[in-house]
């Protein structure tokens, strides 16, 4: 008999015709960890799909399924173990570093991975990097490991997030360096709204993975970014429409006297059937 092609395919013969039309195909993959999210029609078919996952791609060992939709200042979705070992702290690995992740406590996104690995390829020698919304590390730690940056700073308002990308430092090895009190990346644990007047024209780059309220820190960005500088803005717009961000991006550029040119506007991932994820690279010409 010939095995199932993907989920979707190993669930045919397990729901009736009627689930079955809503029967979840993707899911993401943290290590050992599948994170899957199941629609409200099969809320009491979860122990089957997770089991079937479970069965179908032997390298996991724990199923999880999305149990909110992204919520709270942290931007959190909670999480809950249906099957498998009852673990919730992944072992992840992504272009050459490897990441502890407490799922459902942190956000993260293994979708934005060829994002992260992209700019670590641009970023020049000698690059000041602004990681802001930084997570347990993924964009700084990658540009540690894949580029020739001098270092980064990366703020991070969740104080467990903050707490993995310091124990993520260690894991890689990113600021055990030969020259005394040289460190590739400083961490700070705090609101950008708070620590942004430090770096006025600092960054070379810098990197905004926060969509939804990313654009109500535009000005910051501006205010702390160089001449010729770029900034990663990052975006949720209905499919194909930019008018809203690139009216924030120009109010924002404006405010702070700065002139922009938008140099790649760029679907990084699919958020939704009628939304996508979108990166606005911006130069800074003066």
């Amino acid at each position: 008999m010939q095995k199932p092609r993907n989920l979707k395919e190993a669930l045919k013969n397990k729901l009736s015709k009627k689930d079955f039309a809503f029967a979840p195909k993707a899911f993401d993959s943290f290590g050992s960890i599948a994170v899957i999210e199941i629609p409200k029609e099969l809320e009491k078919k979860k122990k089957i799909i997770c089991e079937t996952l479970l069965d179908l791609q032997p390298r996991f060992e724990t199923v999880c399924s999305i149990e909110s939709n992204h919520e709270g200042e942290f931007r959190i979705q909670k999480i809950r173990v249906i099957a498998g070992k009852k673990k919730t702290i992944a072992k992840y690995k992504e272009s050459g570093c490897s990441f502890l992740i407490p799922l459902g406590k942190v956000f993260f996104s293994p979708r934005l991975s060829s994002e992260r690995l992209r700019i670590a390829k641009e970023i020049k020698k000698g690059e000041i990097v602004g990681a802001w919304f930084s997570g347990v590390g993924p964009y700084p730690i990658i540009f540690a490991k894949n580029s020739l940056m001098e270092k980064a700073i990366a703020i991070e308002l969740n104080p467990i997030a903050h707490k993995f990308a310091l124990k993520n430092t260690e894991l890689n090895k990113i600021n055990c360096v030969k020259e005394k009190n040289c460190k590739k990346i400083d961490f700070i644990n705090g609101d950008v709204k708070k620590q942004f007047k430090k770096f006025q024209k600092y960054f070379d780059r810098i990197v905004m993975p926060l969509p939804h309220t990313g654009y109500q820190f535009l000005k910051e960005a501006f205010f702390c970014i160089k001449k010729n500088g770029l900034i990663h803005f990052y975006e949720i717009v209905e499919k194909g429409n930019f008018d809203l961000p690139l009216k924030q991006i120009n109010e924002a550029a404006s405010k702070e006297n700065r002139k922009i040119k938008i140099v790649r506007v760029k679907k990084v991932r699919q958020f939704s059937p009628s939304k996508e994820q979108i990166v606005f690279d911006i130069k800074i010409t003066k």
